[in-house]
């Protein structure tokens, strides 16, 4: 009977310290994986903090590199400013217009076209506008046409419009023509000067109109080509400048292509 206990007692201390050896295990592997969790939390910290010091480190490199783009603005800034900020301009030009319809190699009709120039500077920043003119020998003919535009500029390259220059621009503009139909439109288009010596040079633009609709309900859309060359007298230029002039008008499922081209002769002044 008292070996009976004895092997009793011995059985419930082995079960005892099994279970006693299990807990101390399993306490063993949670501290093992929240010091894990600790080290790895704490060295993605080490990891970010070192990362946000290297990011906003002063280094001797830095600082020629920033001196290098400040040279380089001001090197922009004196080249692209004259002394005097303000420039103005005014002109006009004058010539035959001929026009072509849907795709045909021969004029079906022409037009006296006249237009009218401004331009005022303040440093980079501007103001253009345009003034047009088409008068057809037979009055009330379809093909007369007037119309203007005003545009906010952005000279990108040059002092003035007068010295090599590039220059982007866009605005809105009004259209009527010989039918009474009218029209107002966005538009974009971009400038190029070229002074090839200090007197003479190329002048050349391309704008194009976002489409829209006319108050006789036509969807129209287009686009403008000028080039040209020129020669500078003091304030007072004399130009020679083509143009190619498209145009696209749908109604009522009717589509009509029109183009005018011309060769005018003008003056500017500028002050």
């Amino acid at each position: 009977m008292l070996l009976r206990e004895l092997s009793f007692f011995g059985a419930k201390r082995a079960w005892i310290f099994a279970v006693l050896i299990f807990l101390g295990r399993l306490g063993l592997v949670s501290k093992a994986q929240a010091r894990s969790s600790f080290l790895e939390s704490l060295g993605q910290g080490m990891v970010r903090k070192a990362d946000e010091k290297y990011q906003s480190r002063w280094t001797l490199a830095d600082w020629f590199e920033t001196q290098r783009q400040t040279r380089l603005q001001d090197m922009w800034l004196a080249g692209n400013r004259g002394e005097d900020i303000y420039d103005f301009g005014i002109g006009g030009s004058f010539g035959t217009v001929s026009i072509f319809r849907d795709g045909a190699t021969t004029k079906s009709d022409e037009v006296e076209g006249r237009s009218g120039y401004m331009l005022a500077y303040a440093t980079l920043i501007g103001v253009e506008a345009r003034y047009w003119n088409y008068a057809h020998s037979q009055a009330g003919s379809a093909e007369e046409e007037y119309g203007w535009r005003a545009a906010l500029a952005l000279r990108l390259i040059g002092d003035s419009q007068q010295n090599t220059n590039l220059t982007l621009y866009g605005g809105s503009g009004f259209i009527k023509d010989g039918s009474g139909d009218t029209a107002r439109s966005t538009f974009a288009g971009a400038r190029a000067t070229l002074y090839l010596t200090k007197a003479f040079g190329f002048d050349a633009a391309y704008e194009f109109w976002l489409p829209t609709k006319t108050d006789f309900g036509a969807d129209i859309e287009g686009s403008r080509l000028e080039a040209g060359v020129f020669l500078d007298f003091a304030f007072l230029r004399l130009f020679g400048m083509g143009t190619w002039d498209s145009r696209m008008r749908k109604f009522q499922a009717i589509s009509s292509d029109r183009k005018r081209e011309s060769i005018d002769a003008g003056l500017k002044l500028f002050f």
